[in-house]
């Protein structure tokens, strides 16, 4: 098969992605995009490792081998929510479904390379300083200000369990220079999961904004999640919306309608 055909293979989601979701194959057309624009090269399946990783330099997507550990899964898969339409859980099942949702999170980062180029010009490095500044006025640096600005609260907690991950500490890193540059990897992992939980479907990440919302500060503090307020809730609802439409434009996003 051909890159893109892999591509759309993987990321043919479960029903429940898609029952009721009004971009049902959003995730598909997102990656054949990203394949024909360059941004995904290639795939290469990684060797006694669970990771998933999006290489920006080689435009690569590295996926593993090995089914995610039980252990692992519990810890970063959030795991509320129901599809009415289908009585399933929205999360992913640890497996194949896991495997399809953490290569749809690589994908995002394949995205946010391309909007990395088109809003700083090329030059990619210099978009998260640039944003930071308000030199860059798009969907994705405001929703990267408001992750950074949560973020800054405290370090190792936020809004998602990928941005949590020890190897983006400064201390144990010598691409990350200082603080500043680790609350911006940090902030940059919890954008993209945020928008891979709408894409996989937007009341997976409704449930997950309700989580922050509702629970409280001791159980989110041991779920190293940051509290929202009902209006940073508005807001994240708001801003990941305009972030997918405009998304759905770039890539002149076709909706495959089910046959009766």
């Amino acid at each position: 098969m051909s890159l893109e055909e892999d591509v759309k293979k993987i990321l043919q989601v479960p029903s429940k992605a898609t029952e009721g979701d009004e971009n049902p194959n959003l995730e598909s057309e997102l990656g054949v995009f990203l394949v024909k624009k360059g941004y995904i090269r290639s795939i290469e399946e990684q060797a006694h490792s669970w990771g998933f990783i999006y290489s920006s330099s080689a435009k690569k997507i590295y996926i593993s081998r090995e089914w995610m550990p039980k252990e692992k899964w519990e810890h970063c898969i959030f795991r509320l929510g129901m599809n009415k339409e289908t009585n399933e859980n929205f999360y992913p099942e640890r497996g194949e479904e896991t495997k399809k949702y953490r290569f749809l999170h690589e994908v995002s980062h394949a995205y946010q390379e391309l909007l990395f180029s088109k809003e700083s010009l090329d030059d990619s490095k210099l978009w998260h300083e640039k944003a930071l500044n308000g030199e860059i006025n798009s969907c994705f640096s405001s929703l990267f200000n408001f992750c950074f600005q949560k973020r800054e609260e405290e370090t190792k907690r936020g809004l998602s369990i990928w941005g949590n991950a020890p190897q983006y500490d400064y201390l144990q890193d010598e691409k990350i220079p200082n603080r500043v540059s680790e609350i911006a990897v940090r902030a940059q992992e919890d954008a993209n999961e945020l928008v891979t939980m709408y894409i996989w479907h937007p009341e997976y990440f409704q449930s997950f904004i309700e989580h922050l919302l509702t629970s409280s500060e001791k159980k989110l503090k041991e779920e190293c999640f940051i509290k929202l307020s009902e209006k940073e809730g508005d807001y994240l609802k708001e801003i990941i919306k305009q972030y997918v439409e405009e998304m759905k434009k770039e890539i002149d996003f076709k909706v495959e309608r089910k046959s009766d």
